[in-house]
């Protein structure tokens, strides 16, 4: 077959499909539309507790503490007489002695350590710190719901949110996809 042939025979195919197809054409299109802003109403969204860790510093006197002296010689000495007193009550024979030197010992030793009393002698600066968290309140950003008429689509009304309003009669450019079916 020739070239001439086949031309015929695809011009009929197709003429055959276009003939015995659906009777129904579907077309989508996107178009950008130009609206006016008709109305905007500003929504309150409300706000959000923020914490925001702060260093707090401050100076604050500590008390050095020192020895007022040593004990008195008579201090030791009652101390030492006390505690001999005191050790011979305990024990027998040879034992009573040993208990009362011992006695003796401990009742000088022990006020000779009591008699020395600690006392604040001064004062010295030392700077404390701590961490706090301070507490505020951040607006959170406003809203706006937005009524948008379209005249190239029969003056439809469209509504949008926004984070922003805009002024009334403000011009708004809107993508628009659309289906068209044909019926023949």
């Amino acid at each position: 077959m020739n070239k001439f042939a086949y031309g015929i025979i695809l011009t009929t195919i197709l003429f055959a499909q276009s003939v015995f197809a659906d009777a129904n054409m579907i077309t989508t299109n996107v178009d950008n539309v130009t609206g006016f802003v008709i109305k905007a109403e500003s929504q309150n969204t409300g706000s959000t507790q923020v914490l925001t860790p702060t260093r707090s510093c401050s100076v604050v006197d500590v008390p050095i503490y020192g020895s007022t002296g040593k004990s008195q010689t008579g201090e030791v000495l009652g101390g030492a007489i006390i505690g001999g007193i005191l050790g011979n009550q305990v024990g027998g024979g040879k034992g009573k002695d040993a208990a009362t030197i011992l006695g003796a010992i401990l009742g000088a030793d022990f006020a000779n350590k009591k008699g020395g009393q600690q006392t604040i002698v001064g004062y010295k600066q030392v700077e404390q710190c701590e961490i706090i968290n301070k507490v505020t309140w951040k607006q959170n950003p406003p809203r706006c719901t937005v009524t948008v008429e379209v005249p190239a689509m029969n003056n439809s009304l469209h509504e949008f949110i926004l984070n922003k309003c805009p002024k009334l009669n403000d011009r708004f450019t809107i993508t628009a996809s659309y289906t068209l079916r044909l019926k023949r």
